[in-house]
Formats: C-alpha cells, structure tokens, sequence
C-alpha cells in the first residue's frame, strides 16, 4: 500500500485516513491473482495459478494532527505478513513524524505497489531483485513537503539487514532479500539510515533520489565480551557495508507516460564475508528499467481503459566482484516484458503480458507467459 501524502502522497487508501473526520474509522483492502507458464523451447513446463496477495488495512483518524494506518498481508493464500503499521503526527505540512512499520522510500514500486498503480502482472524484476520490494522494517523519522521548493521529502531511521543469523542471508544470486527483517524480532545494534527527495515542479514530471547507508546485523555479536579478540573478529566477518542510491523518474504527456528506474548498490567487507560464510557476495549490484505505455480511453472516459506497455529491465547482483571470486555470468539479466491491461474502474484491472528472458550465460531467451487481475478499495 502506497504511504500517504502528507505522508508523501495523495493516491492511496490511506487518503481515507489523514483526509478523513477525526473518530473516523477507515477499512479498505487490494490483492492479486497471477497465472505463471514458462516457456521453454522442447520442453513440457507446467504453469502455476496463485492467489499472490490480499491486503487489508485499516486505520484510525485520532485528531487531526494524529492518525494511524496498518497493512496486514496475506501471501499465496497461506502466509501472514504486517506490511505497514505506524503513527503519524502532523506538526504541519513540512515537518511530519512517523514511527512504527514502514516502507523504506527506495525507488517507485516499493511504495506504491497496488496492481492499479504499476504496469504488468507482476512487479518489475528490478524492482524485486535488486531494491527488495516489499522492503519495510521498524524506524522512525520525519517527512514533509517544502512547497517553495516544489519537494516532499522522507527521512528515517530503520533497522538493518540481518547478514547472518547461524548461516549467510546474502547471496551474490538474490543480493540482498533474504536478508531483509520484515520487523520480525528484529536484531538493532547499528541503525541504518534512509531517505527520499522528489521533485514535482514540472507538470507531468516526477523525479526521486533515494539513498541508503548502514550495516547488517549478526547474531555473532550476542553476549560477545568486549575483550574477546577471536570473537569480535569473527562477528566482523559476518558483516557487510551497505550503500545505495536510486532514482526513479515518471513522466506524463497527455494519454503517454514513461517511468524509468535505476539502483546502485555497493557492499564493503564482502571479501571477510565470503570467507566466513562461505558465501558469493559480489561488491557491487546494479539495476535499471525503462517503460513506455500508453493509456487508450474506450469510451473517451477515464474508464474503462486499455493500457498497452512494454518494458525493458537490465540487473546484475555480480556487478563488480572480488578479485578471489569469479563473477557469475548468469546473475547478468535482461529481461523484456510487453502487455496489456484492461483497466475497468479505478480500483480494477485485468492484466496479461509475455517477458523474454535471457542472462549473460545463456543467451538464448526463454519465455513467461502471465495472466492476471487486481483491484483496490
């Protein structure tokens, strides 16, 4: 679920909330269903039909300076998730506080990720691999709109990675996924910091710049004594660095609108690391889209509507690498994904695409057939 402006935006269900009456109650939901054929030249692959994800939130209006939102998520019809769950002071338009669950400002899709508000079934492969979405972790921090300088702006204080928990959560093939904590019992020593600038000054323009600094946590440094040489030095070996930056950039002429993306992340320690744990963590991961689509009113209404796109996506966890390790060619990925959607009212939408695939290994693309619907209340 999209946070809410004056959390930053003001196309979510959280509009209920912040915008509503003071006592006001606000309950809402979105999900998606998927169906996933491979494709593969002289080979039988069976598809796969998955309830992906069904969302409740809900949230309370205490003042009006004072609200709370919440996402509790259910995956593929049997996991249990908490999305978002936070309070929000307003001091005033500029100067906000948020504590509680939140969705770390990286990038478009990790903040607003309901099946109305991006192109294809499923989400960007960038925007999964390289950034994590759904990213959220525990933090506090402020965000605002400076509106003489036509910004809004996020800043926040969250927990980090957990990089080892009795055996490596990063890997050069998945980067940094596994290692995310989802505000689940969470490990802090070291807290990391994040935060988002975007700029709105141009009609039809979006720009955002993103970073992120910290280190990843350990279960090592547990009741570790101060004067332990050995195991200090072990607990250092299961930590990374962490650096990234983003920019995403979404521009609207008339019914054409262009939304492009790319994420750099670099790593420090990785050769400690991989020695301890025995992992393949390369030094640096880089991603990046571009996508075009189109908006084609059938009635010349908002809606219904046809919404062609096509989308291209270049990601490598094994961007750059130690000198003692061989980078992996296949972690090098290209992906190109055309479809089209078929957008009935703004909280539904039917969607189906087809992606080529191919890595620097193998250059030979394989396909992914995919279907899908969302809605949103």
């Amino acid at each position: 679920m999209a946070q809410s402006l004056m959390d930053t935006t003001i196309i979510s269900s959280t509009k209920k909330i912040f915008a509503g009456n003071t006592g006001q109650f606000s309950f809402g939901s979105y999900g998606e269903a998927h169906y996933n054929a491979p494709v593969e030249s002289g080979k039988f692959r069976n598809g796969t039909a998955d309830l992906h994800r069904v969302i409740l939130f809900m949230g309370y209006k205490f003042t009006e300076k004072l609200q709370f939102f919440s996402e509790i998520e259910f995956e593929h019809a049997k996991e249990v998730f908490v999305e978002q769950a936070f309070i929000s002071y307003k001091f005033n338009s500029a100067f906000n506080l948020k504590t509680g669950v939140i969705l770390i400002p990286m990038g478009y899709v990790n903040e607003f990720h309901e099946p109305t508000l991006f192109n294809g079934v499923e989400r960007p492969v960038v925007d999964k691999a390289v950034i994590p979405t759904t990213w959220r972790e525990l933090g506090i921090g402020f965000h605002g709109l400076v509106k003489a300088a036509n910004i809004k702006y996020q800043l926040y204080v969250v927990n980090g990675f957990k990089g080892y928990d009795g055996s490596a959560k990063f890997s050069g093939s998945e980067g940094l996924r596994s290692a995310r904590q989802k505000a689940s019992k969470t490990t802090v020593r070291t807290p990391s910091l994040t935060g988002k600038v975007t700029f709105y000054g141009i009609n039809g323009l979006h720009v955002g710049l993103a970073g992120y600094y910290g280190k990843s946590e350990t279960s090592l440094y547990d009741n570790i004594d101060t004067d332990d040489t050995d195991g200090v030095a072990n607990a250092d070996s299961t930590i990374l660095g962490i650096s990234m930056a983003a920019i995403n950039i979404e521009y609207r002429i008339k019914n054409i609108k262009f939304r492009g993306e790319g994420i750099i992340t670099s790593f420090s320690n990785t050769k400690e690391y991989n020695s301890f744990n025995g992992a393949n963590v390369g030094k640096q991961i880089v991603g990046f889209y571009g996508e075009l689509a189109y908006e084609y009113k059938l009635k010349k209404k908002d809606f219904p509507k046809l919404i062609p796109f096509v989308r291209y996506e270049n990601y490598d966890t094994h961007y750059k690498v130690d000198a003692d390790i061989a980078r992996n060619t296949s972690y090098s990925n290209e992906v190109l994904t055309a479809g089209v959607a078929l957008q009935l009212t703004p909280g539904t939408i039917f969607k189906t695409d087809y992606q080529w695939i191919k890595t620097k290994a193998n250059q030979a693309p394989t396909g992914l057939f995919n279907l899908g619907f969302g809605y949103w209340f």
